[in-house]
């Protein structure tokens, strides 16, 4: 199993959020991350979820989440690949 980093992008594997994409805003510990997307989660209210119901997709490149730069990175994130796909 891949580590789950500060600033992974990552797919949610189960619960009502399945299949939408998250920023990790914290690592709590080695079984639970805090993560958000900045428009339905804030990153001052993150959503704690277990790391087994998570796939990393890419690294993301931000150190400090911000709702704006959380929003901003996974909607690049979906434009990139939407183009992946149609090629």
């Amino acid at each position: 199993m891949s580590t789950i980093e500060i600033g992974d992008i990552v797919i949610s594997r189960a619960g009502h959020d399945k299949d939408k994409a998250f920023v990790v805003v914290s690592v709590v510990s080695d079984s639970f991350v805090l993560i958000a997307d900045g428009e339905s989660r804030k990153v001052e209210s993150p959503k704690l979820k277990r790391q087994r119901h998570l796939r990393v997709a890419c690294k993301s490149g931000i150190t400090n989440p911000t709702n704006a730069s959380v929003k901003k990175r996974i909607k690049q994130f979906y434009k990139d690949r939407r183009l992946y796909a149609e090629k």
